[in-house]
């Protein structure tokens, strides 16, 4: 759309006989604004998950959000027709069981949709952001046929690495040692409710 509607400016619009020059900047300008957030964020896998913070006030999870630098590893099991979050966190804390057991939690949030293999990094940088990861690794994912590529936490607890590939992640970022990216989700939160989606 913004690229028709530069053709239709431009062939009003008489160009100076140095028209070249004037294009590439502003090119370049459209290419460095088409990637700011909006390549960002995947859509290859379906994302859409839910945790009310607000019914589990003193969950790892929930303490993530304001904790620069921490970061958990997330997945939902149902087990006797209650799902349980699981959270396990990098930082050598007790893993997490969380039963979900509000009708809202157990009954109407659909737990399926979250990334590749249903496992997700959560955390807060030590730059103030608010980040969500695939617990896959994109690499093997892109050139393997299956879907488990699980990564894990290095010594640190701010990277992840690959047992495959052998790729390392840096968190804080969502970049490998060799310049892969993370797939990578939207995180939004308005103080009861944390959503990660696509």
């Amino acid at each position: 759309m913004i690229w028709t509607g530069l053709k239709k400016i431009l062939s009003l619009t008489p160009l100076p006989s140095n028209h070249y020059s004037l294009l590439t900047p502003l090119s370049s300008l459209l290419l460095l604004s088409c990637t700011s957030d909006g390549y960002r964020y995947s859509t290859e896998y379906p994302c859409n998950f839910r945790f009310y913070t607000n019914y589990h006030p003193t969950s790892i999870l929930t303490r993530v959000l304001d904790n620069p630098g921490l970061y958990v590893w997330i997945e939902v099991q149902k087990r006797q027709g209650v799902n349980h979050l699981m959270v396990y966190p990098a930082n050598g804390d007790s893993n997490e069981d969380i039963a979900l057991t509000t009708e809202i939690e157990n009954n109407r949030v659909y737990y399926d949709d979250m990334g590749a293999n249903g496992q997700l990094i959560v955390g807060f940088t030590p730059f103030g952001e608010w980040r969500a990861y695939d617990r896959q690794c994109p690499y093997c994912l892109d050139n393997t046929s299956t879907l488990s590529h699980p990564l894990t936490w290095t010594s640190n607890g701010q990277s992840v690495e690959c047992k495959d590939c052998h790729r390392v992640y840096n968190l804080s970022s969502g970049i490998s040692n060799d310049g892969q990216r993370l797939i990578e989700y939207r995180v939004q939160t308005n103080g009861t409710v944390i959503q990660i989606h696509n």
